[in-house]
């Protein structure tokens, strides 16, 4: 039968069970109820309890049908599964008989492990008893080998006088020495003493012979001491000891300088001080004795002799050391020795902590002390550069070392510039030379360094900006110092008194910066040259006031050249005079007036003859415009015109002596003596484009004068007078638009001919046409 259906089947008469005891249980309550006596009080619960008897007794019945059909129907099924339920029993006995017999089985096997386990822990015992005893033998036998090797080379140890040869001895014993199982052999105690007191006394003498090595600068000494102590397995700490003597004896001379001593006499004379008078000294200079007094300038005389001595002599005696050590450490890597301390680290390690040392005891230093560095520091830096080109630049300081006393010294030089401009309004020639005087030595004492030296550059460039501002603030501008047509006023005094003072200033700062040139040379040159461009400060203010006076100059120059137009005998037959015209004498008189009274006043000639060429340039500009719009002219007029071109030349000697230097404006001003004279087939002759020398409105406007009456100049047709035509020129650069204003001309002549009709233009007009077309493409 299958597991399932015998589940079932247990559930099934559990039911039954549980029904059968339920209705027992009912039986006897209502058996019990029926031989009660009634009570007559309780009839309506009587009454409700047999209602409810009667439904349970019919449920009652109910479920003993259902459990009689589950009953049967259990028992066929039981009938039915027969023969599976019999196979199913056999199978469970079948496997009952096979666990007994497994189990049987399982028992003999253990009891023959543990026969097997007593076998082996009997063995087992037996070997590990036997290895303790061959491992108490093996010690043994290993200490009586070290305790003969320590013996024997103890012996070979007093035996041997070479040094080196000791320290390698004291290698192999090192070992042996700090084995903790030795140090309980009596027999061996005396040897270990003299091993412990021998090496003691190695490395103290070895440690006096590397120290006796450096300074002496015997390599080989340096060497076999530097071999000892790696033997001894103390080359590290050596050498940290080392290093830490050379800082504390710089610390130690340090605070000597600091406190005002000559530390440069007193080592001097440790040479040859002998025991008894250095115990003297020593305590004449112990704590609780009476300082000595000084002065201020006795102590700082000292201050910066000890303190240069220090940098100077001291420790680049120690860095030589530190050299000499790094070369023997690099000999001595044949040995395999490897080590942080050695080779480059070394020198790293020596010149940081020398910087630390520095910076601390500028740090924690008295206010006076520190007060004294500040405004020394040039001559610390000169004494520490010294130091580095001393040592060929293999140990440099950090810029940022000296930087805490930077601000010091700078104000102390702001405030030496700034002392030689208080209280001065108007400064002279005599303040400036003050100020460079001043200047010059403030520079000088900062060339030692490109830092400093640029700092103090710009301390010197806003001193003399506020120089330059007092300066600025007496110019006077206006109408009164712009004329030029009579002597100069006071106002116009007072301004060239100015621009010269500064141009004396800038000429002093250039001499000053042709003096340091060489010093300059040696930093960075950046300095040099941040001063040399704020001198356009003064060129500015020097300009400013030129300014002023050369736009009176060109005003009054483009009212006499303008006179031109007004120039009586320009169109008559014959020439009334063979001198230059009157506008031209005026002209004369007036340029070499103005520039005589008013420009060569300036001591700075480098710019008024600058102002000289520009000025040139547009007087012949102005002369030019005027010169080639002239209607009408006659030969005679064209012969008077070329005169005055080659008076022009001369007009224009005292602003510019050599008018060739003046480039195409002078070529252009020969070129028109010579156009001005040609005939229209002439002039249309000439090239056009960025080639040509003449430009092709200037031919054009020339052509204009060849021409009748009918054909009027652009200025004409546009109702321009002479003067806005020069105007509009002055402000119209573009060949383009000239060329459009001049086509205005031509197309309006056209038209008039045409609306006129006349039949035939003047001779003039197609050269133009065909000329002002040339122009136009060649600016296409």
């Amino acid at each position: 039968m299958p597991v399932k259906y015998l589940k079932s089947t247990k559930l099934s008469y559990s039911c039954v069970a549980m029904v059968s005891k339920t209705m027992t249980t009912s039986s006897l309550n209502a058996s019990k109820d029926n031989t009660s006596p009634v009570d007559p009080k309780t009839d309506d619960d009587d009454y409700t309890s047999s209602m409810s008897h009667l439904t349970i007794g019919a449920q009652i019945q109910e479920l003993s049908k259902r459990l009689q059909n589950t009953t049967e129907e259990l028992h066929q099924q039981v009938r039915d599964k027969h023969g599976a339920l019999l196979q199913q029993a056999t199978h469970a006995g079948r496997f009952d008989a096979a666990l007994n017999t497994l189990t049987d089985d399982v028992q003999r096997v253990r009891a023959t492990g543990h026969r097997l386990k007593n076998q082996v822990d009997t063995q087992y015992q037996l070997v590990e008893n036997q290895t303790q005893v061959l491992g108490r033998l093996h010690e043994v036998s290993h200490l009586l080998r070290s305790a003969g090797t320590l013996l024997t080379l103890t012996a070979k140890l007093k035996s041997t006088k070479d040094v080196l040869r000791q320290a390698e001895l004291h290698f192999e014993l090192g070992q042996l020495i700090e084995d903790k199982e030795l140090k309980d052999i009596e027999f061996i105690q005396e040897e270990r003493a003299y091993v412990i007191s021998s090496g003691q006394k190695i490395r103290n003498l070895t440690q006096m012979q590397l120290v006796t090595g450096l300074q002496e600068r015997n390599q080989t000494q340096v060497v076999n001491a530097l071999k000892i102590f790696m033997n001894f397995n103390t080359l590290e700490k050596s050498l940290e000891n080392l290093l830490a003597t050379f800082i504390a004896d710089m610390e130690q001379s340090l605070k000597e300088c600091f406190a005002g001593t000559d530390i440069s006499v007193l080592n001097k004379a440790d040479a040859m001080r002998s025991p008894t008078n250095s115990a003297r000294n020593n305590s004449a200079r112990g704590p609780g004795k009476a300082p000595q007094l000084t002065t201020t300038q006795n102590f700082r005389a000292k201050f910066w002799k000890s303190l240069h001595w220090l940098l100077y002599d001291e420790l680049y005696e120690s860095c030589t050391q530190i050299k000499l050590l790094k070369t023997s450490l690099e000999q001595i890597n044949q040995f395999g020795y490897t080590s942080e301390s050695s080779d480059q680290c070394i020198p790293q390690r020596f010149w940081q902590r020398v910087q630390q040392l520095l910076r601390k005891s500028f740090d924690e230093c008295s206010q006076h002390v520190n007060q004294t560095l500040q405004e020394g520091l040039s001559k610390l830096l000169t004494s520490a550069r010294g130091l580095e080109q001393r040592l060929h630049n293999e140990f440099q300081f950090d810029n940022e070392l000296f930087a805490p006393l930077e601000v010091g010294y700078v104000s102390k030089c702001a405030a030496n510039l700034k002392a030689c401009l208080a209280g001065v309004e108007l400064p002279g020639n005599e303040t400036v030379d003050n100020f460079i005087r001043v200047a010059t030595t403030e520079l000088s004492a900062a060339l030692i360094d490109s830092r400093l030296s640029t700092t103090i550059a710009n301390v010197f460039i806003a001193c003399g900006k506020e120089l330059c501002t007092k300066l600025e603030a007496q110019i006077k501008l206006g109408a009164d110092s712009k004329q030029v047509v009579d002597m100069p006023n006071l106002q116009q005094q007072q301004n060239t008194q100015l621009a010269n003072v500064l141009y004396y200033y800038k000429d002093s700062v250039r001499r000053m910066l042709r003096d340091l040139q060489l010093q300059f040379e040696k930093t960075t040159g950046g300095a040099s040259g941040t001063i040399a461009r704020s001198l356009e400060l003064a060129d500015l203010l020097i300009g400013t006031i030129l300014q002023q006076i050369m736009e009176s100059i060109i005003t009054t120059i483009s009212i006499i050249i303008l006179s031109m137009h007004r120039e009586p005998g320009l169109n008559t037959d014959r020439l009334s005079t063979t001198g230059p015209s009157m506008y031209m004498k005026e002209l004369q008189e007036f340029i070499s007036r103005s520039w005589s009274h008013h420009i060569e006043l300036f001591d700075d000639k480098e710019l008024t003859s600058k102002c000289g060429q520009e000025l040139a340039k547009r007087c012949i500009e102005l002369f030019i415009h005027n010169l080639c719009i002239l209607r009408p002219l006659s030969a005679a007029g064209r012969q008077r015109l070329k005169q005055d071109c080659q008076n022009m030349e001369q007009a224009l000697k005292p602003l510019c002596p050599n008018l060739a230097e003046l480039g195409k404006p002078s070529r252009l001003l020969r070129a028109m003596s010579l156009l001005i004279v040609q005939t229209p087939q002439e002039l249309v002759k000439q090239t056009v484009g960025s080639d040509s020398l003449v430009p092709s409105y200037i031919v054009l406007l020339l052509l204009f004068g060849h021409a009748g009456a009918e054909l009027q100049s652009p200025h004409t047709t546009a109702n321009w007078s002479n003067e806005r035509l020069i105007e509009w020129l002055d402000g119209h650069t573009a060949e383009r638009e000239k060329l459009e204003l001049i086509s205005g001309a031509l197309q309006r002549y056209r038209d008039n001919a045409r609306r006129k009709n006349i039949q035939q233009y003047d001779e003039v007009y197609p050269m133009m046409v065909d000329y002002f077309e040339q122009a136009l493409k060649a600016i296409a």
